[in-house]
């Protein structure tokens, strides 16, 4: 069960401590992600809801201006152009409980090539190595690379040369 301090960690760093620690903001995302079922969900979908619910959440507790006091003691406004990326994060919470066996790898791996997911890419090079050649672990560990800042992978992707 994903309980909502999981996604407080995943959004701490994006939105500041003072916002992710007001009790209840990120239950309907819990409960969001907890609703995912293979059988009626697909990633692209949810991910879709995800973000969607995180704006109104955003919204409802910033209003128009979206801003947002950070960890810092600086104030800046939540562009909507990032929301795709918090809820990539979001959805990682997700795919961190998935269980590992095949038919999660296939969907993930599909997600990961169709919309270029971090938090999908991530998790396929941790926990699903074994569903991978080695050839094709080293392209994914290259494309994490080349696509992030190495203070997002480098505490957790072998072989850390840029």
């Amino acid at each position: 069960m994903i309980e909502s301090w999981q996604i407080r960690e995943a959004l701490r760093s994006r939105f500041g401590s003072m916002l992710v620690d007001e009790p209840g903001i990120l239950d309907p995302l819990a409960a969001l992600l907890n609703s995912y079922a293979p059988y009626k969900d697909s990633f692209p979908d949810l991910s879709v809801r995800v973000e969607d619910c995180l704006f109104n959440l955003l919204y409802e507790r910033l209003g128009a201006s979206m801003s947002v006091r950070m960890n810092d003691g600086t104030v800046r406004r939540i562009r909507t152009a990032e929301l795709k990326d918090a809820a990539d994060d979001v959805m990682g919470v997700l795919f961190s409980h998935l269980k590992v066996y095949s038919v999660n790898y296939d969907s993930l791996h599909a997600y990961c090539m169709e919309s270029g997911s971090f938090s999908a890419m991530k998790t396929l090079y941790l926990n699903y190595d074994e569903f991978m050649t080695p050839g094709e672990k080293e392209v994914l560990a290259r494309v994490i690379r080349d696509s992030r800042p190495r203070s997002e992978w480098d505490s957790w992707l072998s072989g850390s040369q840029v």
